[in-house]
């Protein structure tokens, strides 16, 4: 055999090596990706029963503590300062409970009227002040609150800025949606609509919430200076600096009912939005998370402690989902 020939055998063995060495780190490659993705699933079956598991927790104390105290929940209170944590092996499981209702309710928009929903002109008053606090476009609010009722309402004919399922259903719309025709589950189906992601998903994220009625009260008691915006959105008249000298000066303790609140501020008109301020809460918000090795996940279920004495989840919202 002549130096070429040798030379080609040569090649050619090193191109078959070079072949399988490629074979076998796609091979491990395949499996090391199929491994991770079983590990992943198999973390993801252990998350939800976690989570249930701690949502049974934060029932029952939400049970025991509102069972004696029903009138006045503040920050200092032990339902928002004990949180859950548990360590398991190698991972970190941790559970805490919030007060749901320092937020504006979507579906207070509208109210019930028969079989159906209507505007509620008040709380949209309402909500055109706190869209105002970000500078928002009337017009763009005014589509805004017409879509969000669209979604709600029951019928298929659109209001002046509205949308039905025409469009969402239709060639510019993708995915295929439809409009609820029913009280919002979760913020997040606001994403749905246009008018939402003119706007900015951020302000409504940080803002807005979708509890199991259509009620709008806040808790003062354990509002934070940073919802400034929120209450301040409640008065006909209040600027957000002064909204921000009344949060931070809200006693660790909270206020007892409207006499102690108005003998803290007597230069306020407390009178003028007395339904919208609790000192009490009735929605809670519990957030779990659990993290193991590289692997993280987390749920939000919304919790309502109803007139029966029982707490419930009403809402689950499972890694953003």
């Amino acid at each position: 055999m002549n130096y070429r020939n040798k030379g080609v055998v040569l090649i050619s063995v090193l191109m078959i090596v070079l072949l399988l060495s490629s074979v076998a780190v796609l091979i491990g490659n395949n499996y090391f990706v199929s491994f991770k993705r079983a590990q992943y699933q198999e973390f993801q079956n252990v998350s939800l029963n976690i989570f249930r598991n701690i949502e049974s927790l934060a029932l029952r104390k939400i049970d025991n503590e509102l069972r004696f105290n029903t009138k006045v929940h503040a920050n200092n209170n032990a339902l928002f300062i004990n949180n859950f944590i548990f360590e398991l092996n190698q991972g970190v499981v941790t559970g805490k409970i919030s007060d749901a209702s320092n937020c504006f309710n979507i579906n207070a928009v509208v109210k019930k009227v028969k079989n159906d929903f209507k505007p509620n002109e008040k709380n949209i008053e309402v909500f055109k002040r706190l869209i105002a606090f970000n500078e928002v476009d009337l017009n763009l609010a005014e589509e805004a609150i017409d879509q969000i009722i669209d979604w709600i309402d029951k019928d298929s004919n659109p209001r002046a800025y509205g949308l039905e399922d025409y469009y969402y259903s239709g060639p510019l719309n993708n995915p295929k949606e439809y409009t609820a025709s029913r009280l919002f589950y979760s913020v997040t189906e606001l994403k749905s609509l246009p008018a939402i992601k003119s706007i900015g998903w951020e302000f409504f994220d940080n803002n807005f919430c979708a509890l199991p009625d259509n009620s709008l009260a806040i808790n003062i008691n354990t509002l934070k200076i940073n919802d400034d915006q929120l209450f301040a959105s409640m008065f006909k008249n209040m600027s957000y600096i002064d909204a921000q000298y009344i949060l931070d000066n809200i006693p660790e303790e909270g206020f007892r009912d409207f006499t102690d609140l108005k003998r803290a501020f007597p230069s306020y008109d407390f009178d003028s939005v007395n339904p919208y301020i609790n000192f009490s809460s009735s929605n809670f918000s519990l957030l779990t998370t659990f993290a193991f090795e590289n692997f993280y996940s987390e749920s939000t279920s919304t919790i309502y402690y109803g007139p029966n004495n029982n707490s419930y989840i009403v809402s689950r919202i499972y890694n953003g989902i």
